[in-house]
């Protein structure tokens, strides 16, 4: 798989845009809007880790304040 300057890549079974969405031990999750799924090593280029990283970051963001949403309508009865 080859990665854009972005950190960002096509899938290859629907060429959707695959976007990181996890990382561990020296490697990195992608994921297309289908929900296909490849697992890479994390780029040896500094610049475009960091673009992969911050992908990740803001990914794990979003499902913090998502999961906040969902405590607070909980705690409101909703």
């Amino acid at each position: 798989m080859e990665l854009r300057r972005d950190g960002t890549a096509d899938c290859e079974t629907c060429h959707m845009p695959m976007f990181p969405i996890a990382s561990a031990a020296g490697t990195v999750t992608f994921e297309c809007a289908n929900r296909h799924r490849v697992t890479e090593p994390l780029p040896d280029d500094p610049k475009l880790r960091r673009f992969v990283q911050n992908w990740v970051a803001r990914k794990g963001a979003q499902l913090h304040e998502q999961h906040e949403r969902w405590e607070s309508r909980d705690d409101d009865g909703e």
